[in-house]
């Protein structure tokens, strides 16, 4: 264990912009990449989402899907998600000192289980809506506006939860404003681009967990000098004389709370599209969204009293989708495939100029760009039902942390569409997403204690669309 005292303020500052960093990413990275723009997409996987112009959802993914409508035409979406994450804890990094401990005090402290580290699920359900409009200038040019998320997450830790430099509980949540313009280029090919604002807020709480009862350990070890003679001895007093040490070895102290931190941040950015309009049956489309940068800025306060300003800069990474769509009489089929570049995101850094401008925290971590798959189907029965259904393969795009619980996920979904007359259309969509089971080590950087946990992630996403044209 670290030879460092827990209230030192630098060593503390570090521990918590270390949580605040790791939490800020999660928000960011794949794992909670927010999927779910339009209910008519999502019933397909997502497949073909940059070439269906079933309605003017095309255009959070494909800005040129707007020249397509020659009407003023709006959606609205609303989302329910329930994830489930699943945390087993596979050791317990504090059992050697307690056993060491306890031989010396003739088993006072109850010695730690890995299961202090199992927890049933830490990220909270929420809803997701999106609202999108089009309206064209003339037959040639038209107009679009988006609102919806892609990036956003709930997580909550118990209290004392005894990782809790690493756990704790994070609202988080990135708002995309899309106007765009879309221009029909002869009366195949449209051409779209748009402008991305992008504002995100962020709740951040950590505590300290083993932390303290690390530390308590560590200092009386060192006070005996590490002599299996004189611990009988030194370790008692120790304890006796350190209001701390012993509440923080009953495991007491567990659910102070290390630090916490809220701000936001504006970023923009732009996306740009292509869109192959064939025909009614035939459709193919191509679009990019830049990487935008989003400077947190807010209050950060620990328990010791300290209050200043911090800071996490982090990027939204770009990416790039590819979407078909095709209709042979009554069965249409999409492909979809999106590339996320994750590997322009090299790690994070974490800063106070009030604390004296210094890097308090700087992690690299091990990310690649990934890609999502996707393959839907959708059944016409006659012409105002749709019966959808879709598969996704989404690659895991890096290491796993209780805090990131990435892993390799496959969408299973299904849905329908309504049409009530020519003006008015409803999708009802349902989706069930698996990951695979992740077993992973994450070192906790203050006290340099190694934990060994797996992961089983899962979730169903519940959608409704109401799409009219006018």
């Amino acid at each position: 264990m670290k030879k460092s005292n827990l209230f030192n303020i630098n060593l503390i500052s570090k521990a918590l912009f270390t949580a605040a960093a790791m939490t800020s990413l999660q928000a960011t990275a794949a794992g909670f990449q927010v999927n779910v723009q339009s209910a008519s997409a999502l019933a397909n996987a997502n497949a073909g989402f940059a070439a269906n112009t079933e309605n003017v959802a095309i255009i959070a993914t494909n800005p040129a899907g707007a020249a397509s409508f020659n009407k003023f035409a709006f959606s609205v979406v609303a989302a329910y998600a329930e994830p489930t994450v699943t945390t087993t804890g596979e050791n317990n990094p504090l059992t050697a000192g307690y056993e060491a401990l306890n031989a010396a005090l003739i088993n006072d402290y109850a010695v730690p289980d890995k299961s202090d580290y199992d927890v049933e699920n830490s990220v909270a359900a929420s809803t997701i809506p999106s609202v999108y409009a089009v309206i064209p200038v003339n037959d040639k040019l038209a107009l679009g506006l988006a609102g919806y998320t892609n990036y956003g997450t709930t997580t909550a830790f118990p209290d004392d939860y005894a990782a809790g430099l690493l756990g704790g509980s994070t609202t988080l949540k990135a708002i995309n404003l899309n106007p765009s313009l879309a221009l029909k280029l002869g009366s195949k090919l449209r051409i779209g681009v748009g402008a991305q604002f992008v504002y995100g807020t962020a709740e951040l709480k950590r505590n300290l967990g083993d932390a303290a009862a690390d530390q308590a350990i560590d200092g009386i070890m060192e006070a005996a000098n590490n002599s299996a003679i004189l611990l009988p001895i030194v370790a008692p007093i120790a304890i006796a004389t350190n209001e701390i040490a012993d509440p923080a070895l009953k495991g007491e102290l567990r659910g102070v709370e290390a630090f916490s931190m809220e701000g936001d941040a504006f970023g923009l950015g732009w996306n740009a599209g292509l869109l192959l309009d064939l025909n009614d049956n035939h459709k193919i489309g191509v679009s990019y969204r830049s990487p935008v940068e989003l400077n947190f800025e807010g209050d950060y306060a620990n328990y010791e009293g300290v209050e200043a300003t911090g800071k996490i800069d982090i990027t939204l990474p770009a990416m790039a989708e590819f979407g078909s769509y095709h209709r042979l009489g009554d069965l249409a089929v999409q492909l979809g495939v999106v590339w996320t570049e994750w590997s322009s995101f090299e790690g994070l850094e974490g800063s106070s100029d009030e604390l004296g401008g210094e890097v308090l925290f700087k992690k690299d971590y091990n990310y690649e760009d990934n890609m999502r798959y996707s393959v839907g189907l959708s059944y016409y029965l006659g012409e105002n039902v749709i019966v959808r259904g879709g598969y996704a393969l989404d690659q895991k795009a890096g290491d796993t942390t209780i805090s990131i619980p990435d892993s390799q996920r496959q969408w299973y979904t299904t849905g329908l569409t309504f049409k009530l007359g020519k003006k008015l259309s409803i999708d009802l969509t349902a989706a069930y997403i698996v990951g695979e089971e992740e077993y992973f080590k994450e070192t906790e950087t203050n006290s340099d204690l190694t934990y060994k946990f797996t992961n089983k992630a899962s979730g169903i996403v519940g959608a409704a669309q109401v799409s009219l044209v006018f």
